[in-house]
């Protein structure tokens, strides 16, 4: 089934087929092999990737920015909701373990034990143990772009919000931050809780609205009541605790420092400015003129400053050029004279990672910038790395970006900020794209303190059989949440740098899909993440070798499973074997062995005269009878398949007998998928025989979509566009590939969705744009698939909706009626952000607004619900909203459903229906499904169960083989646990099912320790009945019924 070039090439030129070939082995997309996860050294994400992206699904189409009064508008109207309810309940489902992009931190002067982390999508988040667990301490309805905090004198804290550094912009970043901010919150009780200072919310209807960011605050050092927030509209001063400000330097103000005594630096519009008299009054002590002893303006980039509070004379400037490094500057006499201490250069830039075409710069991004509290002579900067300096050393590399916790000079990539312990300056924090991390030796050695710290930015997820969760998030990678680590809610980071979609196979679950985004790289994993390798082929990758974008920041898939496909040309061809079983290794003592003969067909029966015994030089076999001669003697039962064998004299060799078999005609056999060898029922039409080979249909099968741009040149008319796969889940060479769909010039894809039955994918694309590709089922080949098989290509691909200036960020199709399609839209300033067809399927279905009373702000994710036809559920920028006739006639009434969650960001949702559930505290009466999972930008994954409705059997459930081969269950009948015997020491799934085929219970090992011959299943909580248990070994499936008492 495998696809070569040699079709798709036959419409094309032959000097475009020279070209291709050229290019093809110049550039052939490179077989991608990652180290495993404990030795790979962490990728660095590229932040204007992810600037661009988030900025696509949130601008407003027509003028290409954020509305700050747009934004405004939407968290007025969602304050002015009187439908909230508690009817869905939210839990958090980690990852614990792992932390996200955090700007700013607080160690509380009057108690080292309570620090504060600023998450950029989670809120603000607070540990009373020194960082060795955290919780989240904003309200539910603050905004959660935290950047800045201070404490005052009295105690009192302050942080401010809005993320000035992920503000839009080609080349680097502008006043407008990509989410914006609501302004200043206070706490006046200890950090309990949080107010919002009123005379701090945003204000004006374009970029340049007042308090849209805060990207610094400081607190005067002995008036509780003077503070500074520098904002993108000006630096600005409070003289009253917050209850108004006034603007004490006007601009867009990023960077400022305050020193022990008072004094205040800043910058605005590339200058320095000064002021010794707490912001009265302001001098410039940069020059456009550049000498030996002056700091110079700089324009188009960033810069941080330090204050030494052991010396208010000792500051330190950083400035970027653009994203890279410009130089380091250092004054000693409170800011009259500068000298260098530092400047760029091919061997030194901490904010930059790489060399040539591949080089990532991003100091506008990130910038750590710090002063040592008790050494006014030391210095730390960094970005991609650490770096300290020190009059004495010089500068020096601190940190790695490799071996995780494991390492002790580890820091994840992309830092911001570092502060010391005000009571203990060996103490320090530092906070980067990967949470919080901790050092207790003055930055020698780091260990990362992120548990509970639930902050990651997923930007998609998948839903595994088991309830797994598999995510791509914004610089932490593809993470797992399996309930394998030391708590249920750890993640396994996969691999590293910036995910996209993610995903896990159902009938393989050490399947998983990944994606590098900075490198464009689509991985897949056998070994469930263990190792990796790209699946695309040369040709896909056209659009690249052309010069052109391949394909969206996060790269579109979707997998589509079934283990009955009545279509598929997929054959099984099985050749009955004999029955062989080994007895192991004789001792010299032993001479009488008994047991049963087994076989992987259950139904096997045997022939008598067939049964042999050898142990190196002895040899026994059996007449008609079953009678044994040779070396010894004994007797076979070809009807119970049990044997008793005594030798001559005591084996010291392995024992091993072997039997043929025989199935006749309209015997039942379970044959081997090529799909994780899962268990296919087939009814013989004749005898079979040892030797003998029969072929049935592969019921079991999968299809695999891709999204990437299309494009057109002259030489290659139909590049990119949607290509299928029914080959993902082989492994032996790169899947066969069909170009099933070219969208148009200029098209990108930004999620997929397949309906149930296979047979129809939606696409909804960055331009506004839904397609429909249809008759999936019969497209079997490159014949069938091919747009290049113009005669015979089989699928029809329909524009099905238009929704222009819009980005459409999600599908969702009812899975008992595809013709119930429901799209959400992004992008502010828009009148409607749902659509909903109850004719989907039709030639020209029609598209409905189901907006009502949401709030209108761009919704990132939908699904209709299992247990309510007519609900849905929207994931938007303010967390999730819950319509019960959303899919019904008329305006649906939306209610905001946030216990427990807050309002934040929901990116991508599953609800769980599948043909199995177990949940070891419930009663096994019933089965559930209808559960819901999401993955937020800024607080992980969460999940309810509000939604969960009782589950009958589904038509796809699989069927239990009731015949007993004798797995040597003990006891049996059994009342509290069973012992399964193991046949190796290899992985071992081992299920208990109901008679109806409902999964009970489940072991799954990736190998069986030594020593252990039997694995035991606790039935405590299982009901009295008939079981069957099956054990899957070695690639040998073998199963026995259970009596439950």
């Amino acid at each position: 089934m495998k696809r070569s070039l040699t079709h798709i090439l036959f419409s094309i030129s032959p000097v475009a087929l020279f070209l291709l070939a050229a290019m093809l082995m110049m550039a052939e997309q490179p077989s991608v092999q990652y180290q495993a996860r404990s030795a790979q050294a962490e990728p660095v994400g590229a932040a204007a990737g992810a600037m661009s992206y988030i900025h696509l699904m949130r601008a407003n189409g027509v003028t290409g920015a954020v509305s700050p009064q747009d934004v405004m508008n939407a968290r007025a109207e969602l304050n002015a909701m009187q439908n909230k309810t508690t009817s869905l309940t939210w839990e958090s489902k980690g990852p614990d373990n792992y932390g996200g992009r955090t700007r700013c931190l607080l160690v509380d002067k009057n108690n080292s034990n309570k620090v504060y982390a600023g998450s950029v999508g989670g809120g603000l988040y607070r540990s009373v143990n020194g960082g060795s667990t955290w919780n989240v301490v904003s309200s539910i309805d603050a905004n959660n772009a935290v950047v800045s905090i201070c404490q005052a004198s009295n105690g009192d804290i302050y942080y401010g919000t809005g993320e000035v550094f992920m503000g839009y912009g080609g080349s680097g970043h502008n006043t407008t931050p990509n989410f914006i901010g609501g302004g200043v919150y206070k706490s006046t009780d200890g950090g309990n809780t949080f107010s919002h200072l009123s005379a701090t919310a945003p204000n004006g209807s374009t970029g340049s609205a007042n308090w849209a960011s805060v990207a610094d605050m400081e607190a005067h050092p002995t008036d509780a009541n003077t503070l500074y927030a520098a904002t993108n509209k000006g630096l600005m001063r409070t003289i009253d605790g917050g209850a108004t400000w006034s603007t004490i330097v006007s601009g867009n103000v990023q960077g400022m420092a305050i020193s022990a005594t008072g004094n205040l630096i800043c910058s605005t519009a590339g200058r320095t400015m000064y002021s010794t008299d707490g912001g009265s009054n302001f001098s410039e002590i940069s020059t456009p003129v550049i000498t030996s002893t002056s700091l110079p303006r700089r324009t188009g980039g960033r810069m941080r400053y330090a204050i030494s509070p052991q010396d208010a004379n000792y500051i330190y400037v950083v400035q970027t050029a653009g994203n890279k490094l410009s130089a380091v500057y250092r004054s000693t006499d409170g800011g009259t004279a500068w000298s260098k201490i530092a400047q760029r250069s091919a061997n030194f830039d901490p904010l930059c990672s790489g060399s040539g075409p591949s080089q990532y710069c991003q100091g506008v991004w990130d910038l750590l910038f710090h002063v040592s509290s008790t050494d006014k002579d030391r210095i730390w900067l960094g970005g991609i790395k650490v770096w300290t300096w020190s009059l004495t050393g010089g500068w020096s590399q601190t940190s790695t970006n490799f071996g995780g916790n494991g390492n002790p000079f580890y820091l994840h990539s992309d830092s911001h900020e570092m502060i010391s312990d005000p009571n203990n300056a060996a103490i320090l924090y530092t906070s980067n794209d990967g949470g919080v991390f901790k050092s207790n030796d003055n930055g020698i050695s780091w260990v990362e303190r992120n548990l509970g710290y639930n902050t990651f930015q997923f930007y998609r997820m998948g839903l595994g059989r088991h309830r797994e969760l598999i995510g791509g998030t914004q610089d932490n990678g593809t993470i797992l949440v399996d309930g394998s680590g030391i708590s249920p809610n750890n993640g396994s980071k996969l691999i590293g740098g910036d995910g996209g979609f993610a995903d896990m196979s159902w009938l393989n679950p050490n399947l998983v899909f990944a994606q590098t985004l900075a490198e464009k790289s689509l991985l897949r994993s056998n070994e469930r993440g263990a190792g990796w390798s790209a699946y695309i082929s040369p040709f896909m990758n056209l659009a690249t070798l052309q010069g052109l974008p391949f394909a969206n920041w996060t790269m579109p898939h979707e997998l589509w499973e079934t283990t009955n496909d009545p279509g598929s040309l997929d054959t099984i061809h099985y050749q009955l074997l004999p029955s062989l079983r080994s007895m192991g290794y004789g001792d010299g003592i032993k001479k009488v062995f008994t047991g049963k003969m087994r076989h992987a067909q259950v139904n096997a029966q045997y022939v008598t005269d067939s049964f042999k015994v050898e142990a190196g030089p002895y040899t026994l076999v059996a007449d008609a009878n079953g009678n044994l001669t040779g070396d010894g003697t004994g007797v076979f039962h070809a009807d119970s398949a049990y044997f008793e064998v005594t030798f001559n004299t005591a084996p010291l060799a392995e024992v091993i007998l072997t039997c043929d078999v025989f199935l006749t005609g309209g015997t039942d056999v379970v044959l081997p998928s090529a799909i994780n060898a899962l268990p296919v029922e087939a009814t013989l039409s004749t005898r079979l025989d040892v030797g003998d080979v029969v072929s049935i249909q592969d019921p079991i099968q999968s299809t695999f979509f891709v999204g990437l741009s299309s494009w057109s040149t002259g030489s290659f008319p139909n590049i990119g566009g949607i290509f299928m796969t029914r080959d993902i889940h082989d492994f032996s060479s790169t899947p066969e590939w069909w170009q099933v769909a070219h969208l148009g010039v200029g098209t990108t894809p930004n999620v997929m969705k397949i309906s149930d039955d296979g047979d129809h994918l939606f696409v909804g694309t960055t331009n506004g744009r839904l397609y429909r590709i249809s008759n999936i089922n019969a497209a079997r080949d490159a014949r069938t698939a091919s747009i290049d098989s113009s005669s015979t290509y089989v699928l029809t691909v329909t524009q099905i909706g238009t929704f222009p200036n819009r980005v459409v960020t999600d599908v969702d199709i009812d899975p008992s009626n595809a013709n119930r399609v429901v799209v959400s839209l992004g992008n502010y300033g828009n009148t409607n952000f749902i659509y909903y067809s109850s004719n989907g399927l039709s030639t020209s279905p029609s598209f409905l607004p189901k907006q009502g009373n949401l709030p209108h702000v761009p919704t990132y994710s939908v699904s209709f619900d299992k247990g309510n036809p007519s609900r849905l559920i929207a994931g938007t920028e303010m967390g999730i909203f819950m319509a019960d006739n959303g899919a019904s006639g008329g305006t649906p009434t939306w209610v905001e459903e946030n216990t427990g969650l807050g309002r934040v960001a929901v990116f991508d949702m599953e609800q769980y229906r599948t043909n199995e559930n177990y949940d070891s505290n419930a009663t096994h009466t019933s089965q559930f499904e209808g559960d819901l999972f999401i993955a937020t930008h800024g607080r992980g994954f969460y999940h309810t169960t509000s939604t969960q409705v009782s589950r009958p059997v589904g038509m796809e459930e699989p069927q239990v083989s009731q015949g007993i081969e004798g797995l040597g269950l003990f006891p049996n009948p059994a009342v509290s646990q069973v012992h399964v015997p193991m046949a190796s020491h290899g992985k071992v799934i081992i299920t208990l099912r109901d008679l109806e085929g409902r999964l009970i219970q489940r072991i799954d090992l990736n190998r069986v320790p030594g020593g252990v011959e039997h694995l035991t299943m606790d039935l405590t909580k299982v009901a009295a009945g008939t079981y069957v248990i099956t054990r899957n070994q070695d690639g040998m499936t073998a199963s026995e019924i259970l009596v439950k008492s």
